[in-house]
């Protein structure tokens, strides 16, 4: 089996869990190969680079290692391909990655055994002011419309399918898959919305009317965002990744895409289970204080 690597090399923590992972993979006899893009003289020799524009091409499995935000880079890669991606978790909450530095040794000895299935994750594309840009505009968590600098509350006109929903005037908004239900829709007071439900969130950022809340619609509706109240700088930010420029001219075509994402998962693990231990449900925090 042909393993790619994903992982951010300017993070000593990642970069250092990242050669013990790769000594144990070696004794298993798995070829892995990397980005050149990524590449470091100080990695092994037997790793190989391979050229970025064929590097997906080229592997059976992507391993990711380190946070959310290098899974979310490994995700990309693999958009619309049928390479499933896992990732060994290193850092903050996390909600993306199974493995773990405790467990991945067991984890990837029960995928290299084909003790594994494949969940499969669904994102949006973006059209801006009537233009396509397949790589720039696809998210997999969520398209982030972002007041910028000004001190002023923006208004962001808002249309679910041919109809109008509503003007809302805050610090932005957010459009999230379920996926993106346990990232900034989570921070911002969002619902936590189950993998396998084919919806969208609205959620306002912020909102001056007390009364607005997120909207919940079927992930088959266009959502369409008019930036006609727009004029400072104000902007599109995908996946908190990508930053683009908005004027009041724009408009914002977002729905589902036709590119998903295989995310390799354990039968010993469920969405519900990460969220219990994730968000320490349960927990009486008087019992861990002893």
């Amino acid at each position: 089996m042909k393993i790619g690597l994903e992982i951010r090399p300017e993070i000593e923590q990642a970069l250092s869990e990242f050669k013990s992972i790769l000594n144990f993979l070696n004794h298993k006899e798995q070829d892995l190969v990397i980005s050149k893009s990524l590449n470091r003289k100080d990695y092994p020799a037997y790793i190989k680079p391979i050229a970025s524009n064929e590097f997906v091409e080229q592997i059976d499995v992507l391993l990711s290692i380190g946070g959310d935000g290098t899974f979310l880079g490994g995700m990309r890669k693999v958009k619309g391909t049928d390479v499933p991606i896992m990732g060994i978790h290193l850092g903050g909450l996390g909600f993306l990655a199974e493995l773990t530095e405790e467990n991945y040794k067991k984890k990837i000895n029960l995928f290299l055994n084909d003790d594994f299935t494949i969940e499969e994750r669904y994102g949006f594309d973006a059209e801006l002011d009537g233009e396509k840009h397949p790589d720039s505009l696809w998210a997999i968590n969520e398209f982030h419309i972002d007041k910028g600098h000004t001190t002023s509350m923006i208004s962001i006109s808002t249309y679910v399918g041919e109809e109008y929903l509503n003007t809302y005037r805050g610090d932005g908004l957010l459009i999230s898959t379920p996926t993106g239900s346990t990232a900034y829709g989570l921070s911002a007071g969002g619902p936590i919305i189950t993998p396998d439900l084919d919806i969208v969130s609205i959620q306002p950022i912020c909102p001056h009317n007390l009364s607005i809340r997120p909207v919940i619609v079927s992930g088959e509706k266009e959502i369409r965002i008019d930036c006609n109240g727009f004029k400072d700088d104000e902007s599109l930010i995908v996946d908190g990744h990508r930053r683009f420029s908005l004027n009041e001219s724009d408009c914002i075509c977002i729905k589902k895409s036709p590119k998903t994402v295989k995310l390799v998962r354990f039968k010993t693990e469920s969405f519900f289970k990460t969220l219990r231990k994730k968000l320490h449900w349960g927990l009486d925090v008087r019992e861990a204080k002893q």
